[in-house]
């Protein structure tokens, strides 16, 4: 009966089957009014458990959104985020390009610069997390700063 579970990796690990059981009763603690906070890489069991996604990179959150936006439409609005819903085998099946940095040497600006295709001079320095986001180049604009 705790107000919050933690899970940490629940599904590392685990064959299909036991993923499944496990990300059923995740959500039926979520739906039960219960806080569930999951830090996982299988993103198949989080698009199954969560309400709300936190995508980091290099220790600092990138992109915070609604599951229902960000693994379906619109859908995540990070490079980095994008790049790993693309990773999925239910997907595009390809990869991100380039290896992450170093913890210990983290650059001052954006750490996924070295990695991402829209990188500019921006990126020298980290962006800040606005409107869920930490990106000087997002892949699309939020919908009430579109016509702004």
């Amino acid at each position: 009966d705790a107000p919050l579970l933690l899970a940490d990796e629940p599904t590392t690990g685990l064959d299909r089957d036991l993923v499944d059981a496990t990300a059923g009763e995740l959500r039926r603690h979520a739906d039960s009014g219960r806080a569930v906070l999951i830090v996982t890489h299988d993103l198949t069991a989080a698009q199954r458990v969560a309400d709300r996604v936190a995508v980091m990179y290099a220790g600092r959150i990138v992109e915070l959104a609604l599951a229902a936006d960000f693994f379906g439409t619109p859908g995540p609005r990070h490079p980095y985020a994008h790049g790993l819903l693309e990773a999925l085998p239910t997907r595009a099946f390809r990869s991100i390009p380039g290896t992450p940095p170093e913890l210990s040497r983290l650059p001052d600006g954006c750490a996924f610069a070295p990695r991402c295709p829209h990188a500019t001079t921006a990126c020298d320095e980290q962006p800040p997390l606005r409107d869920g986001l930490a990106c000087h180049h997002p892949r699309f604009p939020l919908p009430e700063a579109a016509g702004a």
